[in-house]
């Protein structure tokens, strides 16, 4: 029998053949080398005490006179203030001004979350009208649904056949640049924002790079893809997008200031689930922060942990909590270091570890390619992970090394084909050259909390009543409980369940 499905699945593949791996070292960017001068001076959060009004801090920072002091940005409703000064003096005579709860340097982080992808040159065709073809398309008519496993993995089609498709329900992908105008989406989308300087929303076309893989549209694809009976199809269909740009396109990094502004816009802009797709380290020590600039150790600041650390996350908590408070469930990926948070004593990541936000773990089949009957729910080779951190599991994409190495090898062939199947179908490439869109494989516990993004929204469909505490409380009823038993640290309270889930809130 598995020999005969191996055979059913050749047609397939022959389109597939020739894939291509997108590797970001492929083509560097050439930059001025800027290491032996300062960069641009650096911005603090102040961090206002809880009720107190901005005006007179804002009145008495501007009073310290500091150097080339500038005020970017006041947010009276997290109590957040930005300034940007290079006088390395200010943050102390800051702290002594009333109603001043803390002063933190705005850290810039790695923000980026390592998904791999590979592109499909053309579109599949799967011949499903053979009686012994045991894959069959997850939502009727589509006829590239067949290879989305993760739909299954979740029920998201008993979701649907009970009329859930997430209408009306607006939700945000906190990423790097989008390909807007992808057809599955470009319908979908009704607010961009980028918070990147000179970026635009828009994912950048890197010169001489042949291909570009988009990891908020692949996303906003398992999210929101139109069910037309064309190409993959999404969670919530009927979902509506709003697209923030937080990450750089070229250097992967924001300060934390970026996140909390994108936080605050989309849940100001009517957002009901947030997904960030951003896993950043935070380091739970004292560091030196060299401010980009190695060479130049005059602006170099010492970021210590009992203090400016412990109060960054203090203003993205206020961040989230507010997002919270305003109705919206926040989701960000575990991330891909193979870590254990419970017993990691060195650094924390974030969003995930964010007070109001669910941490969303990966996992996903092998083998699945050569046998549809395997189970769908082996903990990622690649994810975070801790029974003290995930909260939910969802379909991400299983890595393999045999695959990993073909990739790494650049072969392309028969040889271990099949590994390519244990990753998530949708879309998310962009070709310049073509002027074309394609789909994708890809896998990363970015991809998990987009499933679970997209499960979410089926619950905010008629029920504006619906909160973060209630998702939480329905997700733990209805998830799945794969792993040992209770919550436990690849799947947390159980693998999410769509069909499930919509039961208790129709």
């Amino acid at each position: 029998m598995k020999k005969m499905q191996l055979l059913l699945w050749l047609p397939l593949l022959l389109p597939l053949l020739f894939i291509s791996s997108c590797r970001k070292d492929e083509k560097e960017i050439v930059r001025e080398d800027q290491s032996a001068v300062p960069q641009q001076d650096r911005t603090f959060i102040v961090i206002a005490e809880e009720g107190k009004k901005l005006d007179p801090i804002v009145e008495s920072l501007a009073g310290l006179h500091a150097a080339k002091y500038h005020l970017k940005k006041t947010i009276p409703e997290l109590g957040l203030m930005q300034v940007q000064t290079p006088d390395p003096g200010f943050p102390e005579k800051a702290r002594q001004i009333a109603g001043v709860q803390a002063v933190v340097i705005d850290v810039s982080t790695n923000w980026e979350v390592p998904v791999k992808a590979v592109r499909a040159s053309k579109q599949p065709v799967f011949d499903n009208t053979q009686p012994s073809a045991r894959a069959v398309p997850v939502y009727s008519g589509d006829p590239y649904g067949v290879l989305q496993w993760d739909m299954q993995s979740i029920k998201a089609p008993a979701a649907w056949a009970k009329g859930f498709k997430g209408n009306g329900v607006k939700v945000a992908i906190l990423d790097a640049g989008f390909k807007t105008r992808d057809p599955e989406i470009i319908g979908k989308i009704i607010n961009t924002q980028s918070f990147i300087p000179d970026e635009p929303v828009e994912a950048f076309e890197p010169i001489g790079q042949r291909e570009y893989f988009s990891q908020g549209t692949c996303a906003a694809g398992i999210i929101a893809a139109s069910h037309d009976g064309r190409g993959v199809v999404g969670i919530a269909p009927g979902a509506q997008l709003i697209l923030v740009k937080v990450i750089s396109d070229f250097t992967h990094e924001a300060p934390w200031s970026r996140l909390i502004d994108g936080i605050f816009y989309a849940v100001n802009h009517g957002a009901k689930v947030i997904e960030m797709n951003v896993a950043g380290k935070l380091p739970r020590k004292t560091y030196v922060d060299n401010n980009g600039t190695p060479n130049y150790p005059n602006d170099d600041y010492e970021v210590e942990y009992t203090r400016d650390i412990k109060d960054l996350v203090i203003a993205l908590n206020r961040a989230t909590v507010y997002a919270n408070l305003l109705g919206a469930t926040l989701v960000a990926p575990s991330g891909d270091n193979k870590y254990n948070f419970d017993v990691e004593k060195n650094f924390a990541v974030y969003p995930a570890a964010a007070l109001g936000v669910l941490c969303i773990g990966s996992n996903g089949p092998v083998g699945w390619g050569i046998n549809q009957d395997t189970t769908l729910y082996k903990p990622a080779t690649y994810m975070n992970y801790g029974r003290s951190y995930i909260r939910f599991g969802a379909p991400g994409g299983n890595s393999a090394e045999p695959f990993d190495a073909l990739l790494v090898g650049e072969v392309a062939g028969f040889g271990n084909w099949e590994y390519l199947f244990n990753w998530v179908y949708n879309i998310g490439f962009w070709v310049p050259d073509e002027g074309g869109y394609y789909p994708s494989w890809a896998v990363g516990s970015a991809l998990a909390a987009a499933h679970a993004a997209g499960s979410i929204a089926l619950l905010y469909e008629n029920h504006p009543w619906m909160n973060a505490v209630l998702v939480d409380a329905v997700l733990r009823k209805s998830a799945d409980d794969y792993g040992t038993s209770g919550k436990d640290p690849y799947f947390g309270y159980g693998q999410i369940n769509a069909g499930k889930a919509v039961n208790l809130v129709k």
